[in-house]
């Protein structure tokens, strides 16, 4: 596990370069955010897509009313959202998590059920602190952790 914290917008965007830089380097393909409204799940699945090659063609957005939304990057970004439908999928996560070429970003993966997770996926709690963002980074196979590896080497992390 792993500890960040984010005391403003410019060192949400930088962490989301370092964060693409990692995918990159490891082939992870499913990040999965959690946390209230408004901690910034967006925000930071935004940096790491415009940062992404290609990302400068990527209208980031969140998915909260379309569910998903699809990204031209490299690789493949699928962004979805749960906030509104827990207990049912939409196909194209249930599709994206299952493509080892997909990049998946999930925000409010709460409600995801546990019998769906992916092998491995790096999971990114948010919250609210004093100093800005709290992010907490718990690595679930070897590819998140090759993710957590990376920023450990660029970021102070707890």
């Amino acid at each position: 596990m792993a500890r960040i914290i984010l005391h403003d917008l410019s060192e949400t965007h930088r962490l989301g370069g370092i964060m693409a830089e990692a995918v990159a380097a490891s082939g992870a393909t499913a990040l999965l955010f959690s946390g209230p409204l408004g901690s910034g799940k967006t925000t930071l699945a935004r940096a790491l897509v415009e940062a992404l090659p290609g990302g400068d063609m990527a209208e980031v957005a969140s998915p909260s009313f379309t569910l998903c939304n699809h990204y031209p990057t490299t690789p493949p970004v699928l962004h979805c959202d749960l906030y509104r439908c827990p207990g049912s999928l939409p196909e194209e996560l249930a599709d994206g998590l299952d493509d080892p070429k997909t990049l998946t970003l999930l925000e409010w993966s709460e409600y995801l059920p546990h019998g769906e997770l992916p092998q491995d996926y790096l999971d990114i709690s948010l919250q609210a602190c004093e100093e800005g963002r709290l992010l907490t980074l718990q690595a679930h196979g070897p590819k998140a952790e090759g993710i957590v590896r990376h920023l450990r080497r660029i970021w102070p992390v707890e």
